[in-house]
């Protein structure tokens, strides 16, 4: 599933807190489908945990699939690294 094929269904409350921390719904579609393109996911309790990089900021997304294309998401945070010389 790319990105461009995934629909999310996020509560009020977990919006807020996206919001909060600055994260955007076309972030979350890149992790996700980047994680279900590859298949690099983590699976734990009919909920995923996928990562991904996105220029000096790395992304998590927790989220179930509720069927083909569609994901509830549940959390998600990110942090900024960067490594100096």
């Amino acid at each position: 599933m790319s990105s461009q094929e995934i629909r999310l269904q996020i509560s009020d409350q977990v919006k807020e807190l996206l919001e909060t921390r600055g994260i955007r719904d076309e972030d979350i579609e890149k992790v996700i489908g980047t994680a279900e393109e590859k298949g690099e996911k983590l699976y734990r309790e009919d909920k995923y945990l996928a990562k991904l990089k996105i220029e000096e900021r790395t992304f998590y997304v927790e989220y179930s699939i509720v069927e083909e294309g569609t994901c509830t998401i549940h959390t998600a945070y990110s942090h900024v690294s960067t490594m100096e010389e």
